[in-house]
């Protein structure tokens, strides 16, 4: 299990991170409209992983996808733009 870095305070961010070996893209969006963060994720190169997956504690934003890049699972209470990374974390599991 690793722990990928969040941000508090921001409504918009961007970063990358290597799970198995591969470099995949992050991008979070706050959604005013319904309060919560849509995440996308996308190799280096730009091939999309997944877009618009919302973020909420206990489910596996990779769920369903056959990407063999383990479970990205956020951890914790549900996230604003306030405690986002600081009363939840997001983990990393690889698969077994």
């Amino acid at each position: 299990m690793n722990t990928i870095p969040l941000r508090a305070g921001d409504a918009f961010q961007r970063f990358s991170t290597t799970l198995a070996g591969t470099n995949i893209r992050f991008r979070l969006r706050w959604s005013t409209r319904h309060s919560y963060y849509t995440v996308d994720l996308s190799r280096a190169d730009g091939t999309p992983i997944a877009f618009g997956r919302g973020l909420h504690p206990g489910i596996d934003l990779l769920a369903g996808l056959n990407v063999k890049l383990g479970r990205i699972v956020l951890e914790g209470q549900a996230p604003t733009i306030a405690n986002l990374g600081i009363t939840n974390k997001l983990r990393w599991y690889p698969d077994e």
